[in-house]
């Protein structure tokens, strides 16, 4: 089976923005892989487009605009998993979607980010990595 590549918020924000500074690469990650989006993911998404924006209409369009992309709902398997190598690690809790979204790309194959912290997470549970 192939494996799929689990993108994190990092990932979507910069592939919306054309003017930002990985645009190009994280919109080709979009096009290029079987990616799969957690809704954590999808919440952290649009919190910082809320954030970014201010702008209600654009956070409104963007589930629509995701919807040819496969969500996944992190169960508790992932969701445990994800806890215990926070404790493991001795990271803060203000990490833990970090650490859920680590273990989805775990049971998945795979992890897009420019999230450095996360990257680095990812090296040490050898997590293959995109971007």
């Amino acid at each position: 089976m192939r494996s799929r590549v689990v993108i994190d918020a990092s990932v979507l924000i910069y592939a919306t923005f054309v003017d930002s500074e990985h645009h190009d690469e994280a919109y080709s990650v979009l096009q290029r892989h079987d990616i799969v989006i957690p809704y954590v993911v999808l919440y952290e998404y649009l919190w910082a487009l809320a954030k970014l924006t201010r702008e209600v209409e654009v956070v409104k369009t963007k589930p629509d605009e995701l919807s040819d992309f496969p969500f996944v709902h992190e169960d508790l398997s992932v969701i445990r998993r994800g806890i215990s190598m926070l404790k493991e690690d001795g990271a803060p809790l203000s990490m833990i979607n970090d650490y859920i979204i680590l273990s989805m790309a775990m049971s998945e194959g795979a992890l897009a980010t420019y999230d450095k912290a996360l990257r680095r997470l990812a090296a040490k549970r050898q997590v293959a990595t995109i971007t």
